[in-house]
């Protein structure tokens, strides 16, 4: 699947007029949205327009599918608020509704699946590729940083990207496109075998730089005025049942590719840890004094209701920095009882019933006013509400790794040092290169080759033999 659609699409299309949408149904936020994206989009051709090379190419040909992506997802969403509007009147209903929770993607690894006679003898499929992934959630989408020159001695792909995600609803949908492009065919000449390479190297240095650039045109394929088109090769959806606090397994389902150019061997499955951490898990909810009826009598207990949990010290000074007199899981199957004038012994009081291994325990509980009696209460049922819309979320806390800033990836030459420059006064030939910048000449092009290259055994060649320096003519005495 060729997503040269997406391009042909917002060709086509007036992207002011959707903005004149956002404008007049007041929807400012995908307002601002959308004329971010057109900005981004003006200057992402611009930048392709002016690429001089491979990697400024394919970095900015990823920007646009991002911001094209984004734009789909801003266009679906003003169309789906304007259906609502013409619809029936939403009715506000008193249930409550679920917190908001914070989503975020790391470990992100996709084996490959090479042949025997590919990755363990090194031999057949000498094609490199560039692939990297967009993660979607509802108008949210990010994209991975972008992994070059995988060839057939990568066996896994692993974008050290952090992904994070906020305000996300319990009923969420996570998308995962793995988007690839075909960087060299076997008739490149880094993929060749070593004696036709070595021909292929000394025919070029005869040809001029005109016939070396009508060659370099006619080789060129893929690519056009709006950069490198890359190709759809698999999609996975993630929702609430894979949360959790290690790194999962998940089926990723693979297109078809038949005719397209791209044919990386994906496993079928990718791993990745898919963490959330709900409102409640991170705030507090309420905090306040409550009563508490024993054996005999009621004790009066500071108590905080957070993380799924309704913790009491005796002082509030304590909250914090002691241990907890006493924690209450709020789980599942936790309600709440109103006690009559006639059944309650104090004033302002409720019943508290939890369900702990199996068990149910019931705690008689008094406010000290009505109106406190009645936020803690609407606060308990929302956490009953979030416990059951989050489920495992909301009974372990899970820790959300935080994104690492980027940095961009081009590559650099390496420069020798000032020492190894610098020409020694008395040396006999200062032309000559040392074993040093050999050295550093033979690491640079470490970098250009492609990585099936530089995993082959290259012979070491020894330091050239220090060359004696002649000996001044020394005039000895004679007793003449």
């Amino acid at each position: 699947m060729d997503c040269s659609f997406q391009d042909e699409l917002f060709d086509d299309l007036d992207l002011y007029y959707f903005r004149q949408m956002a404008i007049s149904s007041q929807d400012y936020d995908i307002q601002q949205k959308i004329d971010f994206e057109i900005k981004m989009r003006d200057g992402i051709t611009k930048i392709i327009a002016a690429c001089s090379n491979d990697v400024q190419s394919l970095e900015a040909s990823r920007g646009l599918l991002t911001s094209n992506a984004r734009m789909m997802a801003y266009m679906a969403e003003l169309q789906r608020r304007r259906t609502l509007e013409r619809g029936q009147p939403n009715r506000d209903s008193d249930d409550a509704k679920p917190c908001k929770a914070t989503l975020a993607i790391s470990d992100i690894r996709i084996p490959l699946m090479w042949k025997e006679e590919d990755h363990i003898k090194n031999k057949g499929d000498h094609r490199r590729y560039s692939v990297f992934c967009l993660w979607k959630i509802g108008t949210e989408i990010y994209d991975t940083e972008m992994i070059r020159n995988v060839d057939r001695t990568l066996t896994d792909m692993c974008p050290e990207d952090v992904l994070v995600f906020n305000d996300i609803s319990p009923d969420f949908e996570c998308v995962l496109e793995v988007y690839c492009y075909n960087m060299h065919n076997d008739l490149t000449i880094a993929s060749t075998p070593k004696r036709i390479r070595k021909k292929l190297n000394t025919l070029s240095s005869t040809m001029g730089r005109s016939m070396g650039k009508k060659v370099q045109s006619s080789m060129e394929n893929g690519e056009s005025s709006l950069g490198v088109k890359f190709t759809l090769i698999a999609t996975a959806k993630l929702n609430i049942e894979d949360i959790g606090s290690g790194i999962k397994t998940h089926n990723l389902v693979l297109e078809n590719t038949e005719n397209s150019p791209v044919h990386l061997p994906l496993f079928g499955h990718f791993c990745c840890r898919l963490g959330a951490q709900p409102d409640c898990m991170v705030q507090d909810v309420i905090s306040g004094y409550l009563s508490f009826q024993g054996a005999t009598d009621w004790t009066r207990k500071w108590c905080v209701l957070n993380q799924s949990k309704l913790q009491c010290w005796t002082n509030q000074s304590d909250s914090g920095i002691k241990k907890p007199d006493c924690i209450i899981a709020i789980t599942k199957g936790s309600n709440i009882a109103h006690r009559n004038g006639s059944t309650m012994q104090k004033p302002n009081s409720f019943l508290l019933t939890c369900l702990e291994e199996d068990k149910k325990t019931q705690y008689t509980i008094s406010a000290d006013s009505k109106s406190e009696k009645e936020r803690w209460i609407s606060a308990l049922e929302q956490q009953f509400v979030d416990t059951g819309a989050w489920q495992q979320a909301c009974t372990e806390f899970i820790d959300i790794k935080s994104p690492t800033p980027k940095r961009p990836q081009f590559p650099t030459t390496r420069k020798g040092s000032l020492y190894d420059a610098t020409s020694l006064k008395g040396t006999p030939d200062n032309k000559k290169k040392t074993h040093q910048e050999k050295n550093s000449r033979d690491e640079d092009s470490a970098f250009l080759d492609s990585p099936a290259a530089n995993t082959r055994s290259k012979s070491k060649s020894m330091p050239p033999k220090a060359i004696p320096y002649p000996k001044p003519w020394i005039v000895k005495e004679t007793g003449v």
